[in-house]
């Protein structure tokens, strides 16, 4: 009776470990948002030249960037043209694009500037 009880024990906890290991390794992995030089460059280009649309102007500056500081401070320089230099949106080939102010686009182009030429900016 005793060598029954620990064999259903033992297998009980077999049972567990694996079940575990299947929830470990199949678990929805949570999105992240990864943006490269030049998908910022092309953002802020499009950007000064009011033709960027509104959700992926407001994806950039709503979502952290872990991977990168020196994006993560680009992006949080966004965010702060976006607080003052933003004028609203209009309509551009049947699609909400952002619309700055004009010392927004001065920022965004100084920036856009700035992005263009930074070499070996990933450590």
């Amino acid at each position: 009776m005793l060598i029954q009880l620990l064999v259903s024990i033992a297998c009980l906890f077999f049972l567990l470990v694996a079940l575990m290991v299947f929830f470990i390794r199949h678990k929805p992995k949570v999105p992240y948002y990864r943006v490269s030089q030049k998908q910022c460059v092309d953002l802020l280009f499009n950007a000064s030249q009011g033709a960027l649309l509104e959700g992926e102007w407001y994806a950039f500056i709503g979502m952290n960037i872990r991977d990168n500081e020196a994006l993560e401070a680009l992006r949080v320089h966004c965010l702060s043209i976006d607080e003052f230099g933003v004028k609203g949106t209009n309509m551009v080939d049947g699609r909400s694009c952002m619309s700055f102010n004009k010392e927004g686009t001065q920022r965004l182009e100084m920036l856009l500037d700035e992005w263009r030429h930074k070499v070996n900016y990933l450590v």
